[in-house]
């Protein structure tokens, strides 16, 4: 038996029982490094390479600036100028769950710290005002989604390291397929809410009441301008960017809105300590695992075997597609992302598919996944929010769930959805 069939049956038996991400995946590799012969020093020399790494500060960074920004006062104002532009039509709160979401999603960069600080702001207050609970919650599940396509986006990120391709470009494609995603939301949730007679209480959306929230909510809008803006102006980098955010947050959440006390800073400070902590090491041996792939030529036999079985590009784009539904049901996405991009790029790469448009391929597909059971992280985020069980929220998200595989098809088979911006920029 082959030293590359006998990883894949260690890192299946690990995962099975129960053994963490990071320590299966660096078993996994040590055997395939013993396998070779190959001096133990190459785990160390890899195991610094891997995190040596400008790039990887920008993680910790923008966790530390969503998670000030979301104590700081700032998703309240954005939840109540997304109010004043949606009033009290149809499905008005749900619909402002989405647009929440996504203008979060340009801080936060996050699936489920997004779904956590807009649901706990509106989950409630649909339940207040009729919604089913399990819909409820389901909305803000979905749409929590949607912080990790939006840039600037932690998936991304990890992604263009995986890939060895440019991040600044990911984020720029990441923009028209976020937006659509949020328009397939808005509409199927207008749609839901419409037959089931969802509406929501009257609110000041005069043009008073709008310059009123918009003056309110300004600084929180000024964010993702200052933060996006700077990066695609060429004024900094991506690491630099999320240095600038938590800077920013800090000037907004405790000199302009006075709302970040020690004790909140303090938490903040733990949570992206934990958060971006568990990130990096996953990180770092699913790098290490990438690599001995490499050196045994797995990526290389998985892409001839694809081909080899689907010669039409467009079969085998949607294959692909629905191998990443079916993983995201049962896999994090960062181990995802380490795992099958080596396996997977050299593949869509060979029938046409730019890596690029394969990153927001694949961070849809990864997005879709936090709101798919077993694993659905944001599921579990949001019935705690909603006081009800995972079940119903899963009933209430298929329909919401399918708009977003509606999208993520459009997004596989027209390329200029992800490419056009990019393009339009110079940067391909």
């Amino acid at each position: 038996m082959s030293i590359a069939l006998l990883m894949a049956l260690l890192l299946v038996v690990c995962l099975i029982i129960g053994v963490p991400i990071a320590i299966s995946l660096g078993v996994t590799s040590l055997l395939g490094i013993i396998g070779k012969g190959i001096p133990l020093e190459y785990l160390a020399k890899t195991s610094y390479n891997a995190l040596d790494s400008f790039t990887v500060i920008a993680i910790p960074m923008f966790i530390l600036s969503g998670a000030i920004m979301e104590k700081g006062g700032l998703t309240r104002r954005l939840v109540n100028f997304a109010r004043t532009l949606v009033g009290e039509s149809a499905g008005g709160l749900a619909v402002v769950t989405v647009l929440t979401c996504a203008m979060f999603a340009a801080i936060s960069g996050s699936g489920p710290a997004t779904t956590a600080a807009i649901g706990s702001i509106l989950v409630p207050a649909m339940i207040r005002e009729g919604y089913d609970r399990g819909f409820a919650g389901s909305v803000a599940a979905c749409s929590g989604g949607i912080g990790v396509v939006i840039p600037p986006s932690i998936l991304m990120i990890v992604f263009g390291v995986a890939a060895e391709t440019s991040i600044t470009t990911l984020f720029v494609a990441g923009f028209l397929p976020g937006i659509m995603l949020a328009l397939f939301l808005i509409i199927t949730v207008k749609i839901i809410s419409w037959r089931r007679g969802y509406r929501s209480e009257a609110v000041d959306h005069d043009f008073r009441g709008f310059l009123k929230n918009l003056n309110d909510a300004k600084w929180a809008l000024l964010s993702p301008v200052i933060i996006l803006g700077g990066i695609y102006g060429g004024v900094f980098t991506v690491t630099e960017a999320s240095i600038v955010a938590v800077l920013y947050s800090l000037l907004v959440s405790v000199v302009i809105y006075r709302e970040l006390d020690f004790k909140a800073f303090r938490e903040t400070l733990l949570y992206m300590a934990r958060l971006s902590g568990s990130v990096l090491v996953i990180l770092l041996f699913g790098t290490i695992f990438g690599r001995v792939l490499t050196l045994y030529q797995v990526p290389q036999r998985v892409s001839e075997a694809l081909i080899a079985t689907v010669s039409n590009p467009i079969a085998l784009v949607l294959l692909i597609d629905l191998l990443l539904l079916f993983i995201g049901m049962w896999m994090e996405s960062i181990t995802m992302i380490v795992i099958l991009t080596p396996l997977l790029l050299p593949a869509v790469t060979a029938v046409g598919i730019h890596p690029i448009q394969f990153g927001v391929m694949f961070v849809i597909a990864c997005e879709i996944g936090y709101e798919t059971p077993p694993l659905g992280v944001n599921l579990f985020v949001a019935s705690e929010i909603a006081d009800t069980t995972i079940e119903q929220i899963s009933k209430k998200a298929v329909f919401l769930a399918l708009a977003e595989v509606a999208a993520l098809v459009l997004v596989s088979l027209v390329p200029g959805i992800s490419l056009l911006v990019p393009r339009l920029l110079g940067m391909m």
